[in-house]
Formats: structure tokens, sequence, C-alpha cells
């Protein structure tokens, strides 16, 4: 088999899958037949180096995350099945795909809303430090001494408790972020798969060459 029946072939197995994805994936098999064909493999042993050409389209597949690898292979055997499976199982799929988006949306903001009340917190102490050291002016001004160390007190007092509470709640603010982006990566993974599989599926096809 030549590389472009293999690429062709390749081709009409995974057009259950969108029309770029079955061109990145061509693309990918193609550059590795070259790499070793410029080893020194003929183009027959570079191409039977990757497999069939059913099994690559089958270990593609795999490498998909559940969601639209089901939905894929469904499609391969009949895209009026898809639709029929994706509307008789509407009444189950559709709730159960609000309630999950609802109770996430809700725990979230709940998370970002802990956060803004340690940053008002923050704020108000702030707040009454500067309003103490204002007292502790006025102190000065009519001469009251033991007024304006109390008032400094409590002014230099407050201005350091909010900067403690910021820094509690700049590095909570940063940790929620984090824990947030690492959580949606979760929560998209049924759907979504880094392209960094790529390059471990390259990595692994590596072997065949021995």
């Amino acid at each position: 088999m030549t590389r472009n029946e293999f690429l062709n072939r390749l081709g009409e197995l995974l057009a259950c899958l969108p029309a770029d994805q079955v061109k990145e994936t061509q693309e990918f098999y193609a550059e590795a037949i070259a790499d070793r064909m410029e080893d020194g493999m003929t183009e027959a042993e570079a191409v039977a180096a990757m497999g069939t050409p059913g099994e690559v389209a089958e270990a593609t597949l795999d490498e998909l995350p559940a969601v639209p690898r089901a939905i894929a292979r469904t499609k391969r055997k009949s895209t009026a099945l898809l639709w029929a499976l994706a509307i008789v199982g509407s009444p189950v799929w559709i709730p159960l795909l609000l309630a999950f988006v609802a109770v996430a949306a809700a725990v979230y903001i709940c998370i970002w809303v802990l956060a803004l009340c340690v940053w008002i917190v923050a704020a108000a102490f702030g707040g009454a430090g500067l309003v103490g050291l204002l007292f502790a002016v006025d102190g000065i001004i009519i001469g009251h001494v033991p007024y304006v160390l109390a008032s400094m007190g409590m002014g230099f007092a407050s201005i350091g408790v909010a900067l403690l509470t910021g820094a509690g709640a700049w590095t909570a603010s940063k940790q929620i972020a984090r824990l947030s982006a690492l959580w949606a990566k979760k929560a998209v993974s049924p759907f979504w798969k880094d392209r960094g599989n790529k390059s471990r599926m390259g990595a692994e096809a590596a072997p065949l060459t021995a």
C-alpha cells in the first residue's frame, strides 16, 4: 500500500470526525511515514509500520474523550441512528446537563462570593485604620496626647489586620482561580482532550519501526 492509499483510506474511515481533525490526523501520519522513509525504509515498509488504516482509525477514535468517541462510533454506523438516540434520550440527558451546569455555577459563584467577602473585610479594616490615623491628626491639633496615642494605635492595628487579611484574600483568590481552571479542565474532559495527546500517540508509534 502506498502512502496516498493509506492516507485516503484513513480519511474514509475517520469521516465520522470533523474535517479539520481528519486532516490533522492524516498530516500526522504522513509526516510519520516520511520520517521513516528518511531513515531508510521503503514507502511500503514505512506504511506497513503504521499498521493497517483500520487499526490506525480505531486507535485515533480510542484517543478521543468519552463523549466524542461515543458520538463518532455511532455516527460511523449511522447518522440517522445518532439523531434518533439524541432525540429519544433528550428527556434524560438535557435535564441532567442543565442540573450539572446549574450546580457547578452555584458552587463556583459561592466560592468567589466568599473570596469577595474576605476582600471586603480587608477593605473595611483598611478604612478603619485610615480613619484612626485621621483621628490621631485631630488629637495632635487639639493637643490631646492620650487620644493621639489611642487613635494611632487603633489605626496602625487596623491597617496591619487589613494587610494580613488582604494577603490571605490574595492567596485564596489565586488558589480559587487555579482550582477553577483545574475543575473546568476536568469538567470538559469527557468532551475535549489536550492536543498533547497527539504527540504522545506519536511517541507510542515509534516502536513500530523496531
